[in-house]
């Protein structure tokens, strides 16, 4: 299948008009692979480019951005359950007519993917499940943010090289949101919250348990942000609605857990003047919209490659010795105290959100 790049031979970026990325974790990840989209689209932009990812909500973020002008969608969890599932979106990927597929995600499904694919040049990580499967593996980098290690399977061409360092500042481009952003301004409107107040939105939510600040803090800190004239919306998944309710009605603010789809989400995190959340994907979601984030890290730590970027953002942790105790986090702390964030106090996050704002 990929018997035409063989050995140390790398081929031009240019000598290919169908590029695919592949992507399936969590809606996070995907959002740090857009800088990698954006990439392309500025060195080649005569080319398709697709976005494969894994789940419905990654999927309509996808169609929200300017450098991917095909998304397909990989329902792992649903529709495409299963070996069969896996084998009918690669059958969806050749018929889109992949040539490239860059695959930042490193397992063994995304690598069978990509192998039932058929594409004539596949790049994954040398992290990844079934190596083999490559043309080549790009370096995995611990010391880089995961927008540069995803940046540098560019390198994996001979046009390009070295050169995907000088990208590690681009941006990617959102389609307009235009209706998306009155509808939102509409429903602030009817909630209470102007064009001229001061919003602070609150993501309580992880997928993993011991990432998430406790209910009672975020419910301190929306009361004190309240306090100082700050209308606070709190948002997460349908899953989290009831946690997000749970906090506002002890500490004030209006809940939209469940209620938003991605485009008004992004106009509501647009809208914000700053976003506290945990480890998670508003981190990523809010800067994808210019909007600066206080990021509560515990289990994990910012030095994995997952810390905000923007000049404005700030990440609040406590320098513990059992700190970190997993890549990902987990859903019970080892050390049975969950002090990497019991102890990081509502003041101390109050101050930092103050300082965003000012």
């Amino acid at each position: 299948m990929l018997a035409r790049f063989t050995g140390r031979h790398r081929p031009y970026l240019r000598e290919f008009s169908r590029i695919a990325v592949v992507q399936t974790a969590y809606l996070g990840d995907v959002v740090l692979t857009l800088p990698l989209l954006e990439a392309l689209r500025q060195l080649h932009p005569e080319a398709q480019r697709a976005l494969i990812v894994g789940r419905p909500a990654a999927a309509a973020l996808a169609a929200c951005v300017e450098a991917v002008d095909e998304v397909i969608l990989y329902d792992k969890r649903g529709a495409d359950a299963g070996w069969s599932g896996l084998r009918r979106c690669a059958q969806r990927v050749r018929q889109w007519g992949a040539e490239v597929l860059l695959v930042p995600h490193r397992s063994m499904r995304t690598a069978l993917l990509a192998l039932w694919s058929s594409p004539r040049y596949a790049v994954g990580s040398s992290r990844s499940a079934l190596p083999w499967v490559y043309n080549v593996c790009v370096p995995y980098h611990w010391h880089l943010h995961e927008v540069e290690r995803t940046l540098a399977f560019l390198s994996a061409f001979a046009d390009v090289g070295d050169r995907w360092r000088a990208l590690a500042g681009v941006v990617a481009a959102l389609r307009p949101l235009g209706e998306a952003e009155q509808s939102v301004t509409q429903l602030l409107s009817a909630i209470g919250v102007g064009e001229q107040s001061r919003l602070v939105v609150l993501a309580p939510g992880s997928a993993w348990k011991t990432k998430r600040w406790s209910a009672r803090h975020y419910a301190t800190l929306a009361h004190e942000l309240g306090r100082r004239g700050c209308a606070v919306v709190l948002i997460g998944s349908a899953a989290e609605r009831e946690l997000c309710e749970t906090i506002a009605d002890a500490g004030g603010g209006i809940s939209l857990a469940g209620r938003l789809e991605i485009p008004h989400l992004l106009a509501l995190l647009r809208r914000a003047g700053c976003v506290v959340c945990n480890d998670s994907a508003p981190i990523h979601l809010a800067e994808l919209v210019g909007t600066p984030v206080v990021a509560l890290f515990g289990p994990t730590i910012p030095q994995f490659g997952f810390a905000p970027r923007l000049p404005g953002s700030a990440v609040v942790e406590r320098s513990l010795p059992c700190r970190p105790c997993s890549l990902h986090g987990g859903n019970r702390c080892p050390v049975r105290t969950h002090a990497c964030l019991q102890e990081i106090s509502p003041a101390m996050v109050l101050q930092r959100v103050l300082a965003v704002l000012e």
